[in-house]
């Protein structure tokens, strides 16, 4: 029988955009298990929606912003009167604070259990600028792929996002991880998405092949669903904050010099703001044991003719 963890995990990877044979696979469970468990959830959760409101649900922002700041029930249920004119008893308070930490400690929860080490990367462009190259200045991007459970990052720069590019990037990225994960997330690139669709989103044909080569997952991000790109949204944001921002190069080879000394030397060794912990640490201690051997043949790429 599953405990409670298990259909957290369970459900939050549906809801992330999984369809239940990826998730029982990933969590070796049967497929009917997860099916089983997610109808449960949903139905508990319609049988919830229509009942009766709570009348503190007036006051939940107010409430939330106060559990967070670590308030007891009591100085709550004190302020609520204070502030409010609140007329309720101090129980209901209680009880209601109490759901209020259960959900927030739900949500947490939720991030440690649905990425294990070696199972997911994200992927994204983000322009960086004009860059000189062979004396002229040509528009240039960071493609990064950062690992979701160490927060380990590659990163290049590139002046185009034809497939090819895409390809050879999750190629470099692999080679300086020294293997390769289950599952990469892709933001609805053209490079990789021809299609987009909640449910059956077509992969471009050729980063298919190529995907299938290295034995990883394409995983298409849901539209409007900011949530499922976080970590290398919020990693494109710190490269180009961080690393690029105020700099200037006398040509390509400056640039990508710098970008990989500060790889080494300060984004994969610093102590993440989310995990608390250092990526290069947790990648090598936890995960990197985990990855999938690089293929034994080389993948050869063919040049592609479609662009962003």
């Amino acid at each position: 029988m599953l405990g409670v963890a298990m259909h957290t995990t369970i459900y939050t990877l549906f809801k992330q955009g999984y369809n239940k044979s990826q998730i029982a696979r990933l969590l070796n469970v049967d497929r009917k298990t997860v099916r089983k468990v997610i109808q449960d959830i949903e139905q508990k959760g319609e049988v919830e929606r229509k009942s009766k409101n709570s009348v503190l649900d007036d006051y939940r922002e107010f409430i939330e912003a106060k559990v967070h700041k670590g308030l007891s029930a009591k100085r709550i249920h004190q302020d609520l009167k204070a502030e409010f004119g609140f007329e309720g008893s101090y129980s209901n308070v209680r009880r209601y604070v109490h759901n209020v930490k259960q959900k927030i400690a739900n949500s947490k929860v939720y991030m440690v259990l649905t990425t294990l080490p070696a199972e997911e990367a994200q992927v994204d462009f983000g322009y960086i600028g004009k860059i000189k190259i062979d004396g002229k200045f040509k528009k240039a991007w960071v493609f990064t792929m950062v690992l979701s459970y160490s927060r380990y990052m590659y990163a290049e720069i590139v002046f185009d996002q034809t497939v090819e590019t895409f390809m050879q990037c999750h190629k470099n990225a692999f080679k300086y991880f020294g293997g390769v994960v289950e599952v990469v997330k892709i933001d609805n690139l053209k490079a990789g998405v021809l299609d987009v669709d909640f449910y059956e989103a077509q992969i471009q044909k050729d980063y298919a092949s190529f995907a299938s080569h290295c034995g990883f997952l394409p995983q298409p991000c849901r539209v409007y669903t900011p949530t499922d790109k976080g970590k290398v949204e919020s990693a494109v944001k710190y490269v180009k904050r961080n690393c690029f921002a105020g700099e200037e190069f006398k040509d390509i080879d400056e640039a990508r010099e710098h970008l990989k000394n500060w790889l080494d030397n300060i984004s994969n060794v610093r102590v993440h703001g989310t995990t608390k912990k250092v990526p290069k640490e947790v990648f090598l201690s936890e995960e990197k044991e985990k990855l999938i051997a690089l293929p034994i043949e080389e993948y050869h790429i063919s040049r592609i003719s479609i662009h962003m």
